[in-house]
């Protein structure tokens, strides 16, 4: 009876430690965390070979294809003629700069001019009013030399003058013009007022020169950063428009610079053929900053981190198994795996 009794007894005892040691190693398989809240739900995914593209957006526009205009010296600014739609024809002034001395020399040879015309009957004055002595019997030694030191002064102070303007002139810019070349429209002046100081190479009017329209946008991408790019080019009303880079001049990007101005980015149209786009259009600027063909690839949102880098979870036997990876470039929305996975792995997607 006592062994009848036994054998059930530790039969029970051994399922329930073996069931007891079931229980503890799916606890310890189901112990590796998520790192995603317990309502979360979970999807899975394989990993799949994708082309992947890594690309940023940039707001632009169509403009007129333009040349800007600019003084090759500093100065002054006199004023510019011409306002954004006027036509203007070749030779035509559009602005003027001038030297930090420019109405004080105007004001010089005005003064100067006056002197000169006025001084033949101031000094005819003097000898006037010196016969009026002799005749009335005065002084006439003390009178002469009185109307000679004045005719003398006089003569100093024209040439202080006139020293002074020789002085003016040797450093002043004198009045410097920006002429249209060619025919055309002013597409945009510049926002400085008169006597603002202005420095060579900087804007100051640009005229459409007929030319196919360009793309520009305000976000600015370095020639050499355009150089390392897959491609570039623009969306427009639904049309794939590639681009040829516009660079600036050293110059230009030194007068930028200097005045604080953020610069924007141009381009040339490759080739327009029959494409129906207009000046002010919306423009899509598109960077292909990297593109690879074929890669091995995974949904972002797979992608878990921790101190230790970068993980996955796998499905792999119905076990939930953690993968550390290496992964590539990325599209936002997937990204490459370059080592840890193999293609058609079963993976835990967060969504």
């Amino acid at each position: 009876m006592f062994k009848k009794v036994l054998i059930p007894v530790l039969l029970t005892v051994c399922m329930c430690v073996f069931t007891a040691c079931a229980g503890s190693t799916e606890e310890q398989q189901e112990d590796i965390p998520l790192l995603e809240p317990a309502n979360a739900k979970v999807e899975t995914t394989y990993v799949s070979r994708m082309d992947i593209s890594q690309v940023e957006l940039h707001d632009g526009a169509v403009i007129p294809s333009f040349d800007e205009f600019s003084f090759d010296v500093n100065g002054y600014l006199y004023g510019v003629f011409v306002e954004p739609g006027d036509k203007v024809y070749k030779g035509d002034v559009l602005a003027g700069l001038v030297g930090h001395d420019h109405q004080t020399i105007l004001d010089l040879e005005d003064e100067i001019k006056e002197i000169e015309q006025d001084m033949p009957k101031l000094f005819e004055s003097y000898d006037l009013d010196l016969e009026l002595t002799k005749l009335n019997g005065g002084d006439v030694s003390e009178k002469t030399i009185e109307t000679r030191q004045k005719k003398e002064l006089a003569e100093f102070e024209l040439k202080q003058k006139k020293d002074r303007l020789e002085k003016l002139k040797e450093t002043d810019i004198g009045y410097v013009c920006i002429v249209a070349p060619y025919d055309g429209t002013v597409v945009g002046v510049s926002s400085a007022g008169t006597n603002s100081y202005i420095s060579k190479g900087t804007a100051v009017v640009a005229l459409d020169n007929g030319k196919a329209p360009m793309i520009t946008c305000n976000y600015f991408i370095s020639e050499s950063a355009y150089a390392k790019e897959y491609s570039c080019y623009a969306m427009v009303r639904g049309q794939r428009l590639e681009l040829n880079y516009v660079p600036y001049t050293k110059n230009e990007l030194k007068v930028i610079v200097n005045n604080g101005i953020s610069p924007a980015t141009k381009f040339e149209i490759k080739d327009l053929k029959d494409e129906e786009i207009y000046v002010g259009d919306y423009a899509s600027v598109i960077e292909v900053k990297s593109f690879k063909a074929d890669v091995l690839a995974i949904p972002q949102n797979a992608v878990y981190s921790d101190a230790t880098g970068e993980f996955v979870y796998e499905i792999k036997d119905g076990e939930r198994i953690r993968r550390s990876v290496i992964l590539g470039i990325s599209d936002n929305a997937n990204v490459e795996v370059v080592e840890g996975l193999e293609e058609g792995a079963c993976i835990y997607v967060k969504s």
